[in-house]
């Protein structure tokens, strides 16, 4: 039997589980990492942004974990581990279809919008295979020597305001004591789940469920524009080399390219009606495809090549635990709650909580301090989904009126991008919010926007007069933020200066 007593013990082997066990480590504690399952394996959450990246690199350094650095910008990315799939990501492009017609390419991009991230590609954020990137986490873990059990299963039972993990791996018992609890399990909720802590999508205004799976043979759809007759001549970055959005009548679909020539694809559908029983994940799939004909030409030669079992269909995405922190455990973001892909959060906002919550337990570990800081982790936490919640269901509301969504995006990108810079610049407090969600006269704009959606919407048909009155209507509100030239009508929806310097 093997037995071991720990500080921390990490519940799940994501990149999230695996880069908090290491900075626990090099912040004097003795962590453990456990996971059910083994690497590699299939996982989405794939896309990265500049935040992600600046927090990635300002914690390698921070913690002299040089492996790390590399996987914070494409270029360094491909030089120093090309044996780590990735894809290239230079910013977020929206194409809106309508249904049973092919996309309608014009001069202005009334269809298109195209907002960039980075200057060019050695600097630009990437997409993340997670079935590469997260085993080279795990990697890292196992060679600085930090305790690992991968399958293996555990039960969890408070002891002595402590925790006692019992479990099996390989056959063999395993008993870990550890005095502190990190749930980095995601939907699993593992800790959640062991201490009665349900979640919910209560509260919650995004209301979504998904299907997706990994493709090869996806045709790029440049290629699809650049054959309708689009003038690609002044989009500012390959339209692939992002995360793309084709807006649907009924929700959207996302694809993220790999250097493999894989393609993580998948169609969120909004609102609360659930799945047809009747359906399979395939047939909805493929009728989806059949009502966007622009997009079957696309995936006309398409093959599923992951997951194994078949395309994956979730129920409502939303949820939000009804507590993510106690005093001798905390759970990350993405176990707290998750709100959807829209605007690529997830891989930022897990960063963001790890590199708030390891100084909090290094420098007050032990302390009666630390459950005080822990409520503000929590607190923290919550105004952070909630705040991701407010953006997402602005866009996904919208989908289906493109001069709406145009406007409302803008809130997104008027929050990374003060972010952003506020980080660069020094003027960002120790643990501040991701997406300055702490923020309340940003907070507030958001809420104005979001108020002043609902009223147009509840009056009726949207007039393009009164879209345009809405799109002046956030581009005042975000007058205070917009450092990035963002609701520009003069650019025609090509925003090719939004990056903020970075180096």
């Amino acid at each position: 039997m093997t037995r071991l007593e720990a500080d921390v013990a990490v519940l799940g082997a994501g990149f999230g589980g695996s880069i908090t066990s290491l900075l626990l480590q090099r912040s004097g504690l003795r962590p453990v990492l456990i996971d059910r399952s083994r690497h590699p394996r299939f996982a989405i959450g794939e896309s990265s942004t500049p935040i992600a990246d600046f927090i990635l690199k300002d914690l390698a350094a921070r913690y002299d974990l040089p492996a790390l650095a590399p996987l914070a910008k494409f270029g360094t990315w491909r030089e120093q581990r090309p044996e780590l799939v990735c894809g290239l990501k230079r910013g977020f492009s929206y194409f809106r279809h309508r249904p049973g017609e092919p996309f309608r390419v014009d001069p202005g991009h009334s269809n298109e919008l195209l907002v960039a991230a980075s200057f060019d590609d050695r600097r630009a954020d990437t997409h993340w295979l997670r079935a590469d990137v997260d085993r080279f986490f795990a990697e890292q873990v196992q060679a600085e020597g930090i305790p690992y059990f991968d399958e293996t299963d555990v039960s969890i039972e408070t002891v002595d305001g402590g925790w006692r993990l019992d479990g099996n791996r390989n056959g063999e018992p395993v008993g870990i004591d550890a005095a502190f609890l990190i749930d980095a399990t995601g939907g699993a909720e593992s800790v959640l789940r062991a201490l009665g802590i349900s979640s919910t999508a209560e509260g919650m205004a995004t209301c979504s469920r998904a299907i997706y799976g990994h493709f090869e043979k996806v045709a790029v759809w440049q290629e699809s524009l650049a054959g309708a007759g689009a003038d690609l001549s002044d989009h500012p970055f390959p339209c692939d080399a992002a995360a793309v959005h084709h807006l649907l009548e009924e929700g959207w679909m996302w694809q993220l390219r790999f250097i493999n020539g894989i393609t993580s694809a998948g169609f969120v559908l909004t609102g609360e009606q659930a799945a047809d029983a009747g359906l399979t994940a395939e047939d909805e799939w493929e009728t989806l495809l059949r009502r966007y004909p622009s997009l079957g030409e696309q995936f006309a030669e398409a093959r599923l090549v992951a997951p194994e079992s078949g395309l994956v269909r979730t129920g409502r995405m939303q949820r939000r635990a009804g507590q993510s922190a106690g005093e001798n455990w905390a759970a990350l973001p993405n176990t707290a709650g998750f709100v959807g892909p829209m605007h690529s959060t997830g891989i930022g906002h897990t960063l963001c909580g790890i590199e708030r919550l390891v100084p909090m337990l290094a420098e007050h570990w032990r302390k009666p301090s630390l459950g005080r800081e822990l409520q503000r982790y929590q607190q923290t936490l919550a105004q952070e989904l909630r705040l991701i919640d407010r953006l997402v269901w602005g866009c996904e509301r919208t989908v289906d009126q493109f001069e709406l969504f145009t406007a409302y995006a803008m809130l997104y990108f008027a929050a990374a991008t003060t972010y952003e810079d506020r980080r660069l610049n020094g003027r960002l407090a120790p643990g501040a919010a991701f997406l300055c969600a702490d923020d309340e006269r940003f907070v507030t704009v958001v809420e104005r926007c979001r108020i002043r959606l609902l009223e147009l919407l509840a009056a009726g048909p949207v007039t393009a007069e009164r879209a345009a009155a809405y799109f002046d209507f956030v581009a005042e509100a975000i007058r205070s933020f917009n450092i990035a030239g963002l609701c520009d009508r003069g650019v025609r929806n090509m925003y090719r200066y939004t990056a903020v310097p970075a180096d």
